[in-house]
């Protein structure tokens, strides 16, 4: 479905440069059978959803987690429910006939969070097709900027998506904040690291 050169993240793992793609249920579609269904889905419903980065995590909700998006299609066989979300390896696209399958689950494990996804935003939507989506995916180059936590990250791709489609009911997400908020606990950490050096450096 697209696949771009790899690079490191900031974390040292590598980024794959693709879309990786889960289906629940039985059925399991070729390639061609999903970009066909792909190609015919018209998009009605947006969903911006934010969940705790992990169960260690949840106090840390408000200001670090995870999001992602959903939204439902209609085609000739019948309603589908999408999610599209971007990790530190890839992004991934997963579909379901039950939109809590791409909701609160992950490549068909439970997310990371026991507290649930909490929607941030939503939106109906008329006329928009899937394959609109695909095309501004590829052509914006999203497989290619990699990931870094304070700024490439898992929100600033969510607010690509969900702004492209939803425009223009757009998220007031800004990754400047994100950097500039990293960079104070980095400094707020160091404190006492420094107080301890500098105590040793007066004896």
């Amino acid at each position: 479905m697209g696949k771009s050169s790899s690079k490191s993240s900031t974390h040292g793992i590598e980024w794959e440069g693709n879309i990786k793609y889960y289906q629940y249920g039985s059925q399991q579609p070729t390639h061609e059978q999903l970009m066909k269904q792909m190609s015919e889905g018209h998009i009605t419903h947006i969903r911006l959803y934010k969940i705790a980065l992990s169960n260690l995590m949840w106090f840390a909700d408000p200001l670090f987690f995870h999001a992602f998006v959903t939204f439902r299609t209609v085609d000739h066989g019948g309603e589908w429910w999408w999610s599209i979300e971007k990790n530190q390896v890839s992004l991934v696209l997963q579909r379901s006939k039950i939109d809590t399958d791409v909701r609160d689950y992950l490549q068909g494990r439970k997310r990371r969070s026991f507290v649930n996804p909490k929607i941030l935003l939503e939106n109906k939507i008329r006329g928009m097709k899937f394959e609109l989506l695909h095309s501004y995916i590829i052509i914006t180059d999203q497989l290619k900027v990699g990931y870094k936590f304070a700024n490439l990250n898992c929100k600033g791709f969510a607010k690509k998506v969900f702004d492209f489609m939803a425009e223009p009911n757009c998220w007031d997400y800004d990754p400047n904040n994100d950097f500039k908020m990293f960079s104070s606990l980095l400094v707020f950490a160091s404190l006492p690291i420094a107080a301890i050096l500098f105590r040793k450096l007066r004896r």
